[in-house]
């Protein structure tokens, strides 16, 4: 069972919050990897609360109903259903139109069913009766593989959407960095020399931090590149004053609203140029 753990604990983490959600997910395989009759009982239960744990944190009521796509289910006592809630996760407010036709991401509907059926799957383990007790360790690996396939698949379903939009975000996000250093000054180059110009910011690794209803946030990891001046230009032409060319990692925090086209609408919340290595 050690290699179910190893295949899937780490890779299901990545979505997790630390402390109580990973603490439960790391329970889940100890109950599984301890051989005793209610192993699989005790995995399902702790699984399926992680779940719903998850679930409802990347998908609160009031997100999801702001949702254009959203439409209540009469079949659920309040309007909203598991399917809804994991659509969310994934996609959070971007239009179906959208994901399909221009990030071009399918299979959402059916990693949606597929986890749904899993989480009654989970279910019917954690009501213990003669047929669910006690249960071979065949049984034990291909329920645990089957139920964590789906977990998984919804986990990567939910990286892909991310990596797509980054991916499609990047042109408009290099040019949301220059209007900001175009139309404000850097203030941690100022502080090591007289004058500077800036030749180039270019973002490296653009991460979807969360989605919401109306928006996504994200960070942006790049490099700036500069020329610091020191002296005026006559202290320059008589060789007392110096241009050195340096690049510095820069760090910002954005948030793209959806509105159409994506991308025309970023609004920057902070803007850091690390200069630490100036100093080294």
């Amino acid at each position: 069972m050690k290699h179910i753990r190893d295949k899937y604990q780490s890779a299901i983490s990545s979505i997790l919050l630390d402390g109580f959600e990973v603490e439960l997910l790391d329970s889940a395989f100890i109950n599984l990897l301890t051989p005793n009759p209610l192993r699989l009982n005790n995995f399902a239960y702790a699984l399926r609360e992680l779940t719903r744990h998850l679930l409802h944190r990347l998908a609160p009521n009031e997100e999801l109903e702001r949702c254009n796509w959203f439409k209540p289910d009469s079949t659920s006592s309040n309007g909203i259903t598991r399917k809804q809630r994991i659509k969310f996760c994934i996609q959070g407010g971007l239009s179906d139109f959208y994901v399909e036709k221009k990030l071009m991401i399918d299979e959402i509907d059916t990693v949606a069913t597929d986890l749904v059926a899993i989480i009654s799957q989970l279910s019917n383990y954690t009501h213990i009766e003669q047929a669910t007790f006690n249960t071979d360790e065949s049984e034990v690996e291909q329920v645990a593989t089957e139920c964590l396939d789906s977990t998984l698949a919804f986990v990567n379903k939910i990286s892909e959407l991310r990596e797509f939009v980054a991916e499609k975000l990047l042109g408009d996000i290099s040019d949301k960095l220059m209007d900001r250093i175009n139309s404000e000054s850097v203030v941690e180059l100022m502080e090591i020399s007289t004058h500077q110009f800036i030749e180039d910011i270019s973002p490296e690794t653009v991460s979807v931090i969360s989605i919401n209803s109306s928006s996504l946030e994200m960070k942006v990891i790049g490099t700036i590149d500069a020329q610091l001046i020191y002296g005026s230009g006559s202290d320059r032409r008589k060789g007392d004053g110096a241009e050195i060319p340096v690049s510095f990692p820069i760090i910002s925090d954005m948030e793209v609203l959806f509105k159409q086209p994506l991308g025309s609408e970023i609004n920057l919340h902070s803007f850091a140029v690390d200069i630490s290595s100036w100093y080294e």
